[in-house]
């Protein structure tokens, strides 16, 4: 009997052994399997600093600008993803939310917003690759006395043609209020933010506002396709198809708080539909100017034209 216990005490360790090295090799293979899967590229992100930039915890008054520069990289595979996020008192704001893709090279952007009326905020900046890996910023701004709504630049009548229209320009510069035709646009394409074209959508009759970088203007203006610079306007097209904005909050609009105010980031597009007379548009432009269109007129065919009323920040 003695000697059968023995030899299961002799037996024990070795099986415990036998176990041991069953798990530890497990282990290696599995590590070894994450490597080869987790060979993923990692996304970097640096916020621009400089007095041209939001510095952390800097104290802006309301009204004011919030400029954020990115510069990111893929860290190996493409970028493919920006987002902005502003937080207040817990609840968050989407203020840009956009796909990108950058293979090589880095992405270098800046984005400009205007100081809100809250305390402090914090502005949440993340970056993805094609890998699905994110990187994350966060920025912190607090509000400072008194405010910072500046003056605007208010061009009560521009007429510009639809598509299919002879008699009046197409392309809209906002800053100066300029109209162009074809033959007037030659070295000026960076300048142009806005312009017109007419078609039918759900059935529906749609006079309608772009700009040189939304991805269908092309198909109505292919002299795009050669332009070196496309900028791209974003509409505010929940607030103009709700009616947020009235003429009459439009024709009292001495400064830019309306303007700034009147943009909600969250339902925005390069394109805006049914810009039927009476309608007020907000918008940003490339440069992070905010503005309003007032139709006040649209016609309803491709060879019309449509006569607007714009304020914009100078």
């Amino acid at each position: 009997m003695s000697r059968l216990m023995w030899m299961a005490i002799k037996k024990k360790p070795c099986i415990s052994a036998m176990r041991l090295l069953s798990f530890l090799t497990g282990i290696v293979l599995i590590a070894f399997s994450c490597s080869e899967k987790s060979g993923i590229s990692h996304s970097s992100l640096i916020l621009k600093t400089g007095v041209a930039y939001t510095s952390e915890g800097s104290f802006i008054p309301q009204g004011g600008k919030i400029r954020i520069g990115l510069l990111a990289s893929g860290g190996g595979a493409p970028l493919t993803y920006v987002r902005i996020e502003r937080v207040t008192a817990g609840e968050v704001s989407l203020q840009v939310d956009k796909g990108i893709y950058v293979a090589t090279g880095g992405y270098d952007e800046d984005f400009v917003f205007a100081k809100d009326s809250s305390d402090q905020e914090i502005w949440v900046v993340t970056v993805m690759n094609a890998d699905r890996d994110t990187v994350v910023k966060r920025l912190n701004v607090f509000r400072a006395s008194g405010s910072a709504y500046g003056d605007i630049h208010y061009y009560p009548s521009l007429s510009l043609g639809f598509q299919d229209n002879t008699l009046f320009g197409h392309f809209v510069d906002v800053d100066s209020g300029i109209v162009y035709d074809n033959s007037t646009i030659q070295n000026l394409e960076g300048t142009v933010d806005l312009l017109g074209y007419y078609y039918i959508t759900s059935g529906l009759p749609s006079p309608s506002l772009t700009c040189p970088a939304y991805t269908a203007a092309i198909a109505y203006y292919p002299e795009l396709g050669t332009w070196p610079v496309k900028n791209n306007t974003l509409y505010d097209y929940a607030s103009t198809d709700n009616n947020l904005i009235s003429i009459d909050q439009f024709d009292e609009a001495q400064n830019d708080s309306l303007l700034v105010s009147a943009y909600i980031p969250g339902k925005v597009s390069g394109n805006c539909k049914y810009c039927y007379t009476g309608k007020v548009i907000p918008f940003k432009t490339q440069e992070g100017k905010y503005g309003l269109v007032k139709v006040i007129r649209a016609d309803q065919s491709s060879d019309g034209s449509m006569e607007i009323a714009i304020k914009v920040q100078k």
